[in-house]
């Protein structure tokens, strides 16, 4: 506990800012999700990264009003809650907050579709105080191809995403590679010139899911000076849980389909297809355990393959269905501490992997 209290614990994503832009309030203990200010207090989080998540399909022509909307949200609530939580644009500003007592919000988006194709966009995001953003999602966009795509494309990033890229650089914003293809990640690390992040993955090599690093992009990762934060998803940490989770959804797509198709002008009442459908998932998988020390294997299988500076975690609280056993939100997160301590790192290791590693991009980016 001691050690949890004396380090920076930062979490390097969230999907919050989407259900407080649906009406929940950041201050208030919510039993529905996964995090909020008295939790983050609990779990001892100094750092929070709150990722604006918009999807590929969402309406071109509403792409950047939509997050700008999410972000007045994110503004207002940390205004209301001003003695617990601010916005930090630097890493020497984030620790004057964590200093004086308070939570770090961290401001990301997560999709490049939130730029509209338009670096004047960028710019404004970034002078409204965004300091990472995730080029794609589980689609690719316009511009950087997703590993979620079935037959990617060969090119990776446009031309433009080359300038996406050259511009955050300039900026100075952290560019993050989760959700990016492999030939996305390459072109990426060709253009950059500073440190990168993959803020929620995993590791390849013990789950092979298209949203894993495999070891080449996480030695090249270590090379050029960035990061990798393990994502908390039982179906990124678990090959078993990922092949049952694939087998359930698959055998509940054509339920799904003439349901979203009968209501695809009812954006509420499609969540509701999809909280239901969820359920009957959740009830299909409770037999399968996924505990936390599989997220520790993942943090395990990186120190060893490239060294303890390039590892952290981004749980993706708010933005996943399911969650290992003792994370089941962000108040759980000195159980990683103590599985850390358990295993035999040392003092200054267990700092780094929570939230030293992240600061020194951080700083390193976006300080200069």
């Amino acid at each position: 506990m001691e050690l949890h209290k004396s380090s920076l614990v930062a979490d390097l994503h969230c999907d919050t800012a989407l259900r407080m832009l649906q009406g929940i309030q950041i201050s208030v203990r919510d039993t529905s999700g996964h995090v909020d200010i008295p939790r983050l207090r609990e779990g001892g989080v100094d750092l929070q990264v709150f990722a604006c998540f918009i999807s590929t399909n969402h309406p071109k022509d509403d792409c950047a009003d939509y997050v700008h909307r999410m972000l007045d949200t994110l503004e207002a609530q940390f205004e209301r809650n001003k003695a617990n939580i601010a916005i930090c644009t630097k890493a020497k500003e984030a620790e004057e907050i964590i200093n004086s007592g308070r939570i770090a919000g961290f401001l990301a988006i997560e999709n490049g579709v939130a730029i509209e194709n338009n670096l004047e966009e960028l710019k404004n995001f970034y002078k409204r105080g965004v300091r990472y953003l995730t080029l794609t999602h589980t689609s690719s966009n316009d511009w950087c191809i997703s590993s979620g795509d079935e037959n990617p494309e060969s090119f990776g990033l446009t031309d433009f995403g080359r300038e996406v890229v050259k511009k955050m650089n300039e900026l100075g914003m952290i560019i993050d590679v989760s959700h990016a293809s492999e030939s996305a990640f390459w072109e990426v690390l060709k253009v950059t010139t500073d440190p990168i992040i993959a803020s929620h993955s995993c590791v390849y090599a013990l789950n092979p899911h298209d949203r894993n690093l495999k070891d080449e992009q996480l030695k090249a990762l270590a090379k050029n000076g960035g990061m990798v934060g393990i994502n908390f998803f039982p179906a990124y940490l678990s090959k078993e849980f990922n092949e049952k989770l694939t087998n359930a959804w698959e055998k509940s797509k054509k339920e799904k389909e003439t349901l979203l198709n009968k209501y695809k002008d009812d954006q509420k009442k499609r969540r509701e297809v999809y909280h239901q459908i969820w359920e009957e998932i959740k009830e299909e998988l409770k037999g399968i355990k996924v505990g936390l020390s599989l997220v520790v294997d993942h943090i395990d299988y990186i120190v060893n393959l490239v060294g303890v500076d390039y590892v952290g975690f981004g749980s993706d609280f708010d933005g996943v269905t399911f969650l290992p056993s003792g994370l089941e939100d962000c108040s759980k997160l000195l159980e990683i501490t103590k599985e850390l301590v358990r295993r035999g790192y040392s003092e200054s290791d267990i700092k780094k992997i929570l939230g030293g590693n992240f600061m020194r991009v951080f700083r390193e980016v976006c300080d200069k």
